[in-house]
């Protein structure tokens, strides 16, 4: 192999490098998606995602169709955490089952990630029930397993974690404080984005920056010894 093909080489493992640098999968999550499940006779429909800031509030409310009662039922529009109402994100390390830098599957570590989020959303612009209004309750319990995942793995995608996600629609009536239970169900909770770099992305960074450092030492030598 001659100086010619191995700079070449080179310059194609740091423009690698940098392309994994700029990569989306090299991004941290900031938003987080919300939606509610339909449950037994009550069936949601026509929903519109709520989007979560990473410290927990809601910039994008939750808004869905639901049949009120069921049946034969009245359909129902209610949104939810208009305002900029907050609610609390849980917090953990988390490891994921995905393929590793030799393809096997394998359990990565995927950071300090939010996996879920409690409190209550109202159908105002603040976590005042309006008379007539809606609250959604959101409650969410885990168990982590992050210390003993390790390893192989064979589930693609699954976490370190189980996890329990409940959510209860209320309908305030009268104004008095009286609440009618309208959907009893489960919530799903996702990330917008990837958090965090495969192992082998991060590898392929590095090494890209570090040729970019010694390519760019050794032209400065070439140029001072032109210049002597």
């Amino acid at each position: 192999m001659n100086k010619f093909s191995i700079a070449g080489m080179f310059k194609a493992l740091a423009l690698a490098g940098l392309l994994a640098l700029i990569a989306p999968n090299t991004a941290w999550a900031d938003d987080h998606m919300l939606s509610v499940n339909s449950s037994g006779t009550v069936t949601v429909s026509a929903q519109t995602p709520a989007v979560i800031t990473d410290s927990g509030t809601v910039t994008t409310p939750l808004t869905f169709t639901f049949t009120d009662p069921p049946p034969p039922g009245n359909t129902t529009t209610v949104t939810l955490g208009a305002g900029s109402q907050t609610l609390t994100v849980v917090r953990t390390p988390v490891k994921l089952c995905k393929p590793g830098t030799n393809h096997q599957l394998e359990w990565l570590d995927q950071g300090n990630t939010v996996i879920g989020v409690n409190g209550t959303l109202t159908s105002g612009t603040t976590s005042a029930v309006p008379n007539n209004g809606y609250r959604l309750t959101l409650t969410f319990t885990f168990n982590s397993t992050f210390g003993s995942s390790n390893g192989p793995c064979t589930v693609s995608g699954q976490p370190s974690y189980t996890s329990t996600k409940l959510a209860l629609l209320e309908k305030q009536t009268g104004g008095s404080g009286n609440f009618t239970t309208k959907l009893s169900t489960t919530y799903n909770f996702w990330n917008a984005i990837s958090t965090i770099p495969e192992p082998g992305t991060v590898l392929l960074m590095l090494t890209g920056l570090l040729v970019l450092g010694w390519m760019s030492k050794k032209r400065m030598r070439t140029v001072r010894g032109v210049s002597t």
